[in-house]
């Protein structure tokens, strides 16, 4: 795909502050490991062994309502829970803290046929509303310290159920990337005086070459820093720092953006795009540093082409730094012209 040959450089992540490595001529390398297939199976609109279809008992012997909007419950198999064992352990080499929290699972439709880049612009401000609601409910639990709403998409990420679905992990703490986001935010007021996510928006559309798409509340680009493809950002034009404090008009420019952006991931190889997208809060706490922080949304699909996954390897896993196989300029004019309709209705 990528044009432009023996292109090496290192890019400051300004919001992680760490190093991405841009290898413009590796995404050219033969390939012939692991490929991704584009072939969907038709799956039907209720499926009787799906426990997140309506009415199903799930495996805890909870039966799921006959719910006809997005429908959310907790997790019967959680990573976190709210009465985790308050055990402490501070000796130099054995370190352990309570695994305080919950996880909730919100279903997005009750077909079980569809993905969320199926769905209406109204639906998925039903999900948004849901996500909104979800988000105060569990902050005001004083156990909580950040909210982290996502969706895993599609096999090549590791989903094992194909209902449109999305999880929320409520935790007793903020995690590791959250933490830094927070830090970078509060780092750049500090030295200019501003918001970091802020001027970052006025930078990108400033530039306009890695714009995908924006409407009078949101912009979505992709950074100058972007570790993989085509990782997206979808960021309000005003401040806000939590999901809960966008309005309804910002929900309905949300949703239209969303949409349109999952659209053009579908469009772009025509097949139903595998995709991690997570919704970056500012952690739960009432403090000048954390509302500091700017909500917003990043996409980080795994296909570097139509076959081909991103896998995080030696250098990768073991040095710390990703490496970007194709130009963010080049990646964000493919995706803004792609078309915003389907490319088919199952």
């Amino acid at each position: 795909m990528s044009t432009i040959k023996n292109n090496w450089e290192r890019r400051w992540h300004p919001i992680l502050r760490e190093w991405v490595v841009i290898a413009a001529n590796t995404n050219e390398r033969p390939w012939s490991g692991a490929k991704v297939s584009a072939t969907e199976e038709k799956s039907p609109e209720f499926d009787p062994g799906c426990y997140l279809c309506p009415g199903i008992t799930r495996a805890s012997g909870v039966q799921n309502p006959n719910y006809t909007k997005p429908f959310a419950f907790t997790n019967d198999f959680a990573s976190f829970g709210l009465n985790a064992p308050d055990v402490h352990q501070n000796s130099p080499f054995e370190v352990v803290e309570p695994a305080q929290g919950t996880c909730r699972v919100i279903c997005f439709s009750p077909k079980h046929n569809v993905t969320l880049a199926e769905m209406s612009q109204p639906e998925i401000e039903d999900v948004y509303a849901l996500w909104q609601d979800e988000y105060r409910t569990l902050a005001s639990n004083p156990v909580i310290k950040n909210v982290l709403i996502f969706e895993n998409k599609g096999k090549a990420i590791g989903v094992s159920n194909p209902h449109p679905h999305g999880q929320i992990y409520a935790t007793g703490y903020v995690p590791k990337i959250v933490e830094r986001e927070v830090e970078s935010a509060v780092l750049y007021r500090q030295e200019k005086g501003s918001c970091l996510f802020c001027d970052l928006v006025e930078f990108e559309l400033s530039k306009k070459s890695r714009i995908v798409a924006e409407n009078d509340h949101f912009v979505a680009f992709i950074p100058f820093f972007a570790r993989y493809v085509y990782e997206t950002y979808i960021v309000p034009r005003r401040h806000v720092a939590r999901i809960t404090e966008l309005t309804a008009d910002e929900i309905k420019s949300l949703a239209a953006i969303h949409k349109d952006m999952i659209v053009k991931f579908d469009n772009l190889f025509e097949m139903s795009f595998p995709n991690i997208t997570m919704m970056h809060n500012a952690p739960t706490e009432d403090t000048p540093e954390n509302n500091d922080f700017h909500f917003h949304i990043e996409f980080y699909p795994p296909l570097r082409s139509p076959d081909k996954l991103k896998y995080l390897a030696g250098f990768e896993s073991g040095g710390g730094n990703i490496i970007n196989p194709i130009m963010p300029d080049e990646a964000a004019a493919q995706l803004r012209s792609i078309s915003t309709e389907h490319y088919k209705q199952r």
